[in-house]
């Protein structure tokens, strides 16, 4: 079968004619197509069978020297009675399941922190988020770490839970659902097999049952009782950090973690609206807040303090809601620690000032729940998008100077009408100096 083989050269395969086959000789051909392309094939034939043919790749991708060499390496098959499409076939099957072999051989950590973690803190719309889910796999399943990722059972799941289980709850669940997650990533990708050891019906029937959350996000005020709240909270301001952002979060109904990382960049002074980029913000849209007259008195009280402090006007990057040193934000348990030496910590949190104003807001006035639900920044339905129409932060300014006025306690709840009517409240000026 080798006699007159290597017959092409290079200038032979230039020069070839469209829709011609060239013979290298040995069995070995090139199929040239119309658009100067082609296709390498072996033809070949083993005692007692029909002849078959082998494809050894396309031209130009796979140069003449190569195509020989594949040829080459399939005439010493056939010289030993094999089938060269069979033996490839193999030698990609045994490829296939080294390559799972190794997948399986990841460590539970080199998973976590090199193949999970990357793509789903990028969720997250706050540092402190995507710090939690690290933790849970560098410390509360630190066991696990070490472990071939394949071999984790539903016992070492649960040699993770049952110490947590019941003395810190709300961490034990978080940390299950964490690991579920990661879990489900890993089966989808190959490189977990079976069942996902970490989903809540392996462990209904041993761990004791799943209790609500008691992280304080149900925790809230009810709306008769903020105005006396927001009273007592600015009897400890006298320029105090977290009692001037805890009544911005009141003010403008946002979420803690918005506040606490605002910067300047984001104020307009000009149009009286604090706009939030979407990197921000849990629903990955960016959000504009209207600002009301107190919001901006707030400001005017922390520029001042930024002054005092660095000398100089605060600039776009600068934090507006700075800890002490200036430099980094406010953490949660600041406002935690404040809830609780006003004796409000058991209840209510910060977070459930949004409750507080949303069931204001559609209780005791007559805004459209759209607009109410825009300014919350929750996602909204077809429907409701349609209404809405992109930025409504011109007609919410009225709601939240509505909501304002009813913080400062010069605004009945409902708007006072002798037949029980409820009316939506009268717009106060907007202070933008």
């Amino acid at each position: 079968m080798a006699k007159g083989i290597n017959r092409l050269t290079a200038l032979a395969i230039k020069n070839a004619k469209p829709s011609t086959t060239l013979n290298d000789g040995g069995g070995l051909t090139l199929r040239v197509s119309a658009s100067g392309g082609g296709r390498w094939s072996l033809r070949y034939k083993l005692r007692g069978q029909k002849q078959r043919e082998m494809g050894l790749g396309p031209f130009p991708a796979v140069s003449l020297a190569s195509a020989r060499q594949g040829a080459a390496r399939a005439r010493v098959a056939i010289a030993e009675g094999l089938d060269p499409i069979i033996e490839a076939e193999r030698a990609a099957e045994e490829k296939r399941q080294r390559e799972q072999a190794e997948s399986n051989a990841v460590s539970f950590g080199h998973y976590a922190d090199h193949i999970f973690l990357p793509g789903k803190v990028q969720e997250f719309s706050s540092a402190k988020q995507a710090a939690q889910w690290e933790r849970t796999f560098t410390e509360h399943a630190a066991a696990l770490r070490d472990k071939p990722l394949a071999d984790v059972t539903r016992d070492d799941v649960l040699t993770v839970l049952r110490p947590i289980w019941d003395t810190t709850h709300d961490t034990a669940r978080r940390v299950r659902g964490r690991l579920e997650a990661m879990f489900s990533h890993a089966i989808q990708n190959g490189a977990y097999q079976g069942d996902n050891p970490a989903t809540w019906r392996q462990f209904n029937h041993t761990l004791s049952a799943q209790r609500k959350l008691t992280d304080g996000h149900r925790r809230a005020l009810p709306y008769d009782e903020v105005a006396g709240f927001i009273e007592a909270l600015r009897t400890r301001q006298g320029g105090a950090v977290t009692a001037l952002m805890v009544e911005f979060i009141a003010l403008a109904a946002c979420r803690m973690s918005e506040a606490r990382f605002a910067v300047w960049g984001e104020i307009d002074r000009a149009r009286a609206v604090w706009s939030l980029p979407s990197a921000r913000m849990k629903m990955r849209r960016g959000h504009d807040t209207p600002l009301t007259g107190r919001m901006v008195e707030i400001l005017d009280t922390m520029r001042e303090q930024h002054r005092a402090l660095h000398g100089r006007d605060p600039g776009p990057t600068d934090l507006i809601f700075a800890s002490e040193k200036g430099d980094r934000p406010l953490s949660e348990n600041a406002a935690m620690m404040l809830l609780k030496r006003m004796d409000y910590r058991d209840r209510m949190t910060v977070h459930g000032l949004r409750a507080t104003f949303r069931t204001w807001a559609g209780e005791c006035t007559e805004h459209p729940r759209e607009l109410i639900e825009e300014q919350l920044a929750h996602q909204l339905g077809a429907v409701e998008r349609a209404y809405v129409r992109g930025s409504t932060v011109e007609r919410r300014r009225a709601l939240m100077e509505d909501w304002s006025a009813y913080l400062d306690g010069t605004a009945p709840a409902g708007g006072g009408a002798e037949d029980g009517k409820v009316v939506a409240l009268r717009t106060a000026a907007v202070k933008t100096a």
